[in-house]
């Protein structure tokens, strides 16, 4: 009996005690790597456990990313509990992030993490070879390296075009301002008339904290 009480003890001891490991974060534009944007951001860690059904947490860590973006620190970690990592956001991000990261216990955590600042862009249009009234057009643009970053669905998915949302007829609009990762876009476009269908590609860049405007004429 003594023997097995030992054991459970030793088995207590093991479950719930800490071990060091060391976290580092690194903040990266996804087109250059730099991490400047994230200088001066706090991070924090919460510590997790749920006893008797019921989850409590605490902050176990603190601390700001520096002028390039990173921050590295130790961190005890017991076996029975969660630890989640989070980074604060600053104001000028359109893409990616750190919301949060759960830490692996008995490993050093290497925690990198895309992001891309913000730039806008207007697409004015302007029907000026107008058919009459049943003229049809949709345009979309998409973030040329990866269009899961940002796509304008305004007309369906990116490969597919809607066949039931269009602008119709002789008409012009002026666009709108749509705050968008900095980077490079391809733009297409389709226009039906009684004449025939006619499309298009074409390519605009965006940088950060200015517009692109793009007009089209069709």
């Amino acid at each position: 009996m003594k023997n097995l009480i030992f054991i459970s003890l030793l088995f207590f001891f093991a479950a719930s005690c800490k071990k060091e490991t060391s976290v580092v974060i690194q903040a990266k534009d996804y087109n250059t790597g730099d991490g400047t944007a994230y200088a001066g951001q706090e991070y924090a860690v919460a510590e997790s456990w749920t006893p008797f059904q019921e989850t409590k947490s605490k902050i176990v860590a603190t601390g700001f990313l520096d002028a390039n973006g990173q921050a590295s620190f130790n961190l005890k970690m017991k076996n029975n509990r969660k630890y989640v990592l989070g980074v604060s956001e600053p104001d000028n991000i359109c893409y990616g992030g750190l919301v949060q990261h759960y830490l692996e216990h008995e490993k050093n955590n290497m925690v990198d993490f895309d992001f891309l600042t913000c730039g806008s862009a207007i697409v004015p249009t302007n029907n000026i070879n107008c058919d009459g009234a049943g003229d049809k057009m949709q345009y979309k643009y998409y973030y040329t390296d990866n269009p899961d970053i940002y796509i304008y669905r305004g007309f369906g998915n990116y490969s597919d075009w809607s066949e039931i949302t269009f602008v119709e007829g002789c008409v012009s609009f002026p666009g709108g301002y749509n705050p968008i990762p900095v980077g490079n876009y391809t733009f297409e476009w389709r226009v039906l008339r009684q004449s025939g269908t006619t499309t298009g590609i074409d390519y605009f860049t965006v940088t950060e904290n200015d517009t692109t405007t793009y007009i089209l004429d069709y």
